[in-house]
């Protein structure tokens, strides 16, 4: 599933290529992919936002589009082998005949139409935590200190801290050496800071990489990104910790696949 970093590199992508620019109609491929009333009449695009892994066109007549990637989604500008491909859902037509295509999968994202787009904007600000950069040290260890549940379910709970997957939550936990395991009310104030700031760091190294392509994750460009080449603990099962050599194990953590290193992380 794209997480912060490959949904943020796809908005600044559009936000550099489509603001501006103006909507003039919608072909929908997958009913199931788009939610609302057709396009009625032509929008100018005004900006390009985010929230968490939510994307938001905003028109300049205050509606807009919502867009969730989910697990398999990709929005591609300009790509015009997507046009013929099985697995394009929607497509959006531009004046200027570029085509912003929403392709999936799995068919579990969507593209929302909406009346009200900052309306949208905030509803979804309400029901998501802040990203990592938007949270401070005090409120993350306040936060950790007030659960007993495993740090790894802590930190990918949308509702408590936005745009953190399994990817750069596994990375994350390794960076710090912190076992994913362990109960989040446990973590002193030294390991919640270091744990904060390493979410960051992998997640910052995740934007410069333009993001992770282990799966079906493209930018707005249609480009792989180099993250994998880079993962820390993720994915990594057999493989020599990048710190003491010893193994990292596969295991699970709240029904997901989780990678550890007993000797670091213990």
């Amino acid at each position: 599933m794209p997480e912060l970093p490959e949904v943020e590199t796809i908005r600044r992508q559009l936000a550099d290529s489509v603001v501006g620019a103006v909507v003039v109609g919608v072909e929908v491929r997958r009913a199931s992919c788009y939610i609302g009333r057709e396009l009625l009449s032509q929008e100018k695009i005004e900006k390009v936002a985010r929230i968490g892994k939510y994307l938001f066109l905003h028109f300049e007549s205050g509606r807009g589009f919502v867009i969730h990637l989910k697990m398999t989604g990709r929005m591609v500008i300009d790509v015009a082998s997507y046009d013929k491909l099985p697995h394009t859902r929607v497509v959006i037509k531009l004046k200027d005949g570029r085509r912003l295509y929403y392709w999936d999968s799995r068919t579990f994202g969507y593209v929302k139409y909406v009346e009200d787009i900052e309306l949208e904007h905030e509803r979804q600000k309400r029901k998501l935590g802040p990203d990592p950069w938007e949270m401070s040290e005090a409120r993350f260890f306040t936060l950790t200190s007030q659960h007993m549940r495993p740090i790894k379910n802590l930190i990918l709970d949308q509702a408590l801290l936005a745009g953190v997957g399994n990817i750069y939550a596994n990375d994350g936990l390794w960076e710090a050496g912190i076992d994913p395991r362990r109960m989040a009310k446990n973590l002193t104030k030294k390991e919640s800071d270091m744990l904060l700031a390493s979410l960051r760091l992998v997640m910052e190294r995740g934007l410069i990489t333009g993001g992770a392509s282990d799966n079906s994750y493209v930018n707005a460009l249609g480009e792989k990104g180099s993250y994998q080449d880079e993962f820390r603990a993720y994915k990594r099962t057999g493989k020599p910790c990048l710190r003491c050599r010893k193994k990292l194990e596969r295991i699970v953590v709240g029904g997901r696949g989780t990678w550890v290193c007993g000797k670091c992380q213990g």
